[in-house]
């Protein structure tokens, strides 16, 4: 779901619509799919994200010290950053021939869970889930480096065949065989 086909609830001002579209057209980027929520507890904050081509863009506005003066702050996650997309699915009956589905997803980086069983909003949540799961750095793989420690052992317990999954290889970085051996010392 686009910005232009948002349903009416959660309510995104023009001003929050405006101020997105105006930095994606900056990046020169178009939104595939969006996806947003209410954001703690004061009923105008929004969290909006935005899945590009590039990478997810992670929204919050909201007022800033008084509720005439509103500020949007993003940050950008190339999708390789971007871990542990978790969509889910139930479907219940109510009655007889009543029935009602509730869409949940989770992110563990950057973190985020929503989960609605409005059926426009779950619309929304499984269209940027697809987005999210095509895009996403694979769940399995070991977290890199730059991660902080905390963070890593906050994920849960890889097993040993998610362990052995090769890692993506940056390949300026690889010498060749013939290169390796002519620059050790011969014995």
């Amino acid at each position: 779901m686009r910005l232009d086909d948002w349903p009416r609830m959660p309510f995104l001002s023009e001003e929050l619509c405006g101020w997105v579209r105006e930095h994606l057209a900056t990046l020169g980027l178009e939104e595939i799919a969006v996806f947003a929520l209410e954001d703690g507890a004061d009923d105008d904050a929004r969290r909006v994200l935005v899945a590009t081509e590039v990478g997810l863009i992670d929204y919050r506005y909201g007022p800033r010290a008084s509720t005439a003066r509103f500020a949007i702050e993003g940050r950008v996650f190339p999708w390789q950053a971007v871990r542990g997309v978790d969509l889910r699915v139930e479907t219940f009956r109510l009655w007889a021939l009543e029935h009602r589905t509730r869409w949940s997803l989770t992110l563990l980086k950057p973190r985020f869970s929503a989960g609605t069983e409005d059926p426009q909003l779950g619309r929304a949540l499984a269209d940027f889930a697809k987005v999210a799961v095509v895009m996403a750095e694979p769940s399995g793989w070991p977290p890199p480096d730059d991660e902080p420690k905390a963070a890593r052992e906050s994920e849960p317990a890889q097993s040993n065949a998610q362990l052995r999954t090769p890692r993506p290889v940056d390949l300026p970085t690889v010498e060749p065989a013939a290169t390796r051996s002519a620059l050790r010392p011969r014995s």
